[in-house]
């Protein structure tokens, strides 16, 4: 794909995660060495690669991948994307695995593939749960709505929690 594609999915990929952190930024403002904590990594790294994979349809080679990881955290971020990529794949390689990482990555699982019409048994709770709080706050609870409820519970809740008790 020689740079272009890459390009453009990197702008598709940045597009696609961008409102997250700025929904999350105007909420709660973005607490110091939120781009070096375990979960932000795992959820915001496991976004990166699913929405990579969807958006190139795989065409993309093993080190283009890897530049669109760099650029991508530092789109996001406005920082040096390559030191918090290289973080993200220290953590995605280590055994065991760091517990927030995963749990971040296992999140952003649930999320993405409900956004594309999959629910796994491990996620089924959660989306249920959304639909709850969707229809609660909406008299039509379209995929949008519950969608919009499971990140607040899978992202942002999680978020919230973590930086407010110092507990990073």
């Amino acid at each position: 794909m020689f740079g272009r594609g890459r390009r453009k999915t990197t702008a598709h990929v940045v597009e696609e995660i961008r409102p997250l952190i700025a929904v999350y930024q105007h909420l709660y403002g973005l607490p110091a060495g939120f781009w070096h904590d375990e979960f932000v990594l795992g959820f915001i790294g496991f976004l990166i690669s699913f929405h990579t994979n969807v958006t190139s349809k795989y065409k993309l080679s093993a080190e283009e991948k890897g530049y669109l990881l760099y650029d991508t955290f530092g789109a996001l971020s406005h920082m040096n994307g390559k030191a918090i990529a290289d973080e993200y794949v220290r953590l995605a390689s280590s055994h065991p695995k760091d517990p927030m990482f995963e749990q971040g990555a296992d999140n952003a699982v649930a999320c993405a593939y409900f956004s594309i019409g999959k629910v796994s048994e491990h996620s089924r709770q959660w989306v249920e749960q959304a639909e709850q709080r969707a229809a609660a706050f909406s008299a039509e609870t379209d995929t949008n709505a519950v969608l919009g409820a499971l990140i607040q519970l899978l992202f942002y809740d999680p978020l919230r929690k973590r930086f407010a008790s110092g507990n990073v």
